[in-house]
């Protein structure tokens, strides 16, 4: 099974510089969208059938078309570059290896809305991408590709719903992480007198807008080549865990779970077969039956999983998912906002409720309680993280039920998991450095 690199260097060496760029067929896509009007842009991504790659699958197109004939005169891009999902890592390597590519696609979104500038929300504690975004924003400012003062970069804090596209608008206007009632086309970013104080704003990931000054430059139907027809392209995929070569391939959606822990992942990293994989904390656990489905966002919801943004965190038969489930719920649960009580609550009752089960308190009506908890933390929310919560917890319990019997719960031998919260990647010996979990709540 070979890649399919198109937003990836095919040698996986950095571009380092506009020229270098431009030499490999870049700005082509932006020269392309200059001679079209923002009608025949967004059919041309509308053709292509872009969905977001940033966890929800949404078509590029659609969110373009509302902003674009929303009548406020001012309208913004922005790029979600915050990536806080556990077992991720493709936004930060896109970058450290193209920006290039990012700042064409957001330009050529620009072009669309016609927005006065661009905004790119990255963790403060990006450094070595938030250097690399503003030496290329330089260049393309001294070349002439961009406008003086286009591109802003907003930093932001290490928190997972920064990355939750309402409360990254938030961050950006200066405020706290905290997701808000309306959506971004309808309210956006900047105070101004319009429409309840607030623009509408096109919000994609780093990877969706990077493949847009591609599919500019190449065409829908050479985009459409690639991929299945209901998710078109190819992505790039975290493959990380317990896999003999974790790392970071940008691969043809239509590839298989089986084909990326295998034929590229090498297989389990020790003698023990694969049990589980998550697709971030989004989505249902994926086991052995459906490893044979083409990937792709609705190929994989119907067979009952998820692609979610394509980080693929795989574990072998010594994990015990009991302590999985743990684990995730307790992420949520630290990285809720506060501003839901179904959430706020809801979230940190299904982890203590879990917790009696590695302590051997759980029982029958322990999970009566998980479950009933778990159909009330998607009410009166203002975003997905609880229903996040009530599709991956009910999912483990369902794959697992012997791991959830009362005293004799999970397997004493076990494995600890650790929480896949990616802080670097090293090539060279393809091993991630995790961030500390948050302290407890």
């Amino acid at each position: 099974m070979n890649n399919k690199n198109i937003l990836l260097p095919a040698d996986l060496k950095p571009v380092n510089s506009l020229e270098e760029y431009k030499s490999r067929g870049g700005l082509k896509g932006l020269e392309k969208a200059r001679s079209l009007s923002p009608r025949q842009i967004i059919d041309e991504i509308k053709k292509a059938g872009l969905r977001g790659r940033g966890g929800a699958g949404f078509p590029a197109a659609i969110k373009w078309t509302t902003t674009f004939e929303d009548p406020c005169p001012t309208k913004y891009v922005v790029c979600n570059g915050s990536e806080g999902e556990p077992g991720t890592y493709k936004d930060r390597y896109l970058l450290q290896k193209n920006p290039y590519q990012l700042l064409e696609g957001m330009l050529i979104a620009g072009r669309v809305v016609d927005a006065p500038n661009a905004v790119i929300g990255l963790k403060e504690k990006f450094k070595r991408e938030i250097k690399r975004v503003e030496e290329a924003i330089a260049e393309m400012e001294q070349a002439g590709v961009a406008p003086e003062g286009y591109f802003e970069i907003v930093r932001g804090p290490d928190s997972y719903l920064f990355g939750e596209e309402k409360g990254l608008l938030e961050v950006i206007d200066g405020r706290g992480a905290m997701p808000r009632v309306y959506p971004p086309f309808v309210l956006g970013i900047r105070s101004t007198p319009t429409i309840d104080g607030y623009n509408p704003t096109i919000v994609n990931n780093v990877e969706t807008l990077s493949h847009v000054a591609h599919i500019l430059a190449n065409g829908a139907e050479w985009f459409r080549s690639f991929g299945t027809e209901d998710t078109p392209g190819t992505m790039i995929f975290t493959l990380c865990g317990d896999v003999k070569k974790a790392g970071m391939y940008e691969l043809p959606l239509g590839t298989t779970l089986n084909q990326l822990i295998y034929d590229i992942g090498g297989g389990p990293a020790n003698s023990h077969p694969v049990r589980a994989v998550f697709s971030g904390v989004a989505n249902r656990v994926m086991t052995e039956e459906i490893f044979d489905t083409p990937m792709g966002f609705g190929t994989l919801r119907q067979a009952g999983g998820g692609l979610g943004s394509a980080g693929m965190i795989v574990y072998d038969g010594s994990m015990s998912m009991l302590k999985v489930a743990i684990m995730f719920s307790d992420f949520l649960a630290k990285e809720s906002c506060g501003q839901c009580v179904p959430c706020h609550t809801g979230c940190r009752n299904i982890t203590e409720h879990l917790r009696k089960f590695a302590d051997g308190r759980g029982s029958l009506d322990v999970l009566d309680d998980i479950r009933a908890e778990c159909g009330r933390v998607t009410s009166q929310v203002r975003c997905y993280l609880p229903a996040e919560e009530s599709i991956l917890i009910p999912s483990i319990l369902e794959k697992f039920p012997e791991e959830f019997n009362g005293r004799a719960a999970g397997n004493g031998n076990a494995r600890e998991p650790v929480l896949p919260l990616i802080d670097h990647f090293e090539e060279e010996t393809r091993q991630f450095t995790y961030a500390p979990p948050k302290k407890d709540l």
